[in-house]
């Protein structure tokens, strides 16, 4: 199982949330960030975001293991 966080703005694309603020993706081998954000409506967000492995800045293509956190959070630009 893979846990996917979506923070803020981002939360509005999850399918459902758990009580953390989580949802869960089924593992399976060779997944893929982009493989397990495509199970949310992230795609209609329009904004660019980062993703973290268990804390760690991580690449779309990036193969996941059973049992990560997979957390993403808009970039925010100012000034």
């Amino acid at each position: 199982m893979i846990k996917l966080k979506l923070l803020a703005a981002l939360k509005q694309y999850a399918p459902s949330l758990d009580e953390e603020g989580c949802f869960t993706v089924e593992y399976r081998p060779d997944i893929t960030i982009a493989d397990a954000l495509g199970q949310t409506n992230i795609s209609e967000a329009n904004m660019r975001y980062t993703v973290l492995v268990n804390n760690v800045r991580k690449k779309p293509g990036d193969v996941l293991e059973d049992g990560d956190t997979v957390t993403v959070m808009a970039l925010l630009a100012g000034g």
